[in-house]
């Protein structure tokens, strides 16, 4: 799997890391990380706050937009678009779950935030303000 962390020299820094991308996916069931082959750390603050990830099978990129949130928003974001691919749920257009799926998705994502959250790296990025 390849891993691309677009620089990022202004602030806010990005939530998660490089290293932090493979503690992520190896605490997975299988069937959410499968069909993974490059994950991207994007620079961009994004229009949209609600899209924190977005997993398009056809090519197998997974794409982070996390700067400017706390490192539990954006597992819970990485984790909600993976379980929602591996459950076959469908989202809106906005990345956003049904109300009737939220409840399952949670129920299969909350241990697993549980779990990885202390496991994410707690290094310091220190960037120009």
């Amino acid at each position: 799997m390849k891993i691309i962390e677009d620089k990022v020299t202004v602030y806010p820094p990005n939530a998660i890391c490089k290293a932090d991308v493979p503690v992520v996916l190896s605490s997975l069931p299988p069937e959410w990380s499968s069909g993974i082959q490059t994950v991207r750390l994007s620079a961009s603050l994004g229009e949209n706050p609600t899209i924190i990830a977005f997993f398009h099978p056809p090519d197998g990129s997974l794409l982070v937009k996390s700067r400017g949130f706390p490192k539990e928003r954006v597992l819970h974001g990485i984790l909600t678009e993976l379980a929602g691919h591996a459950l076959g749920v469908a989202f809106r257009s906005d990345r956003r779950l049904q109300k009737r799926d939220e409840a399952r998705v949670h129920r299969a994502i909350a241990p697993l935030v549980e779990e990885i959250s202390p496991q994410l790296s707690q290094k310091k990025v220190w960037l120009d303000k």
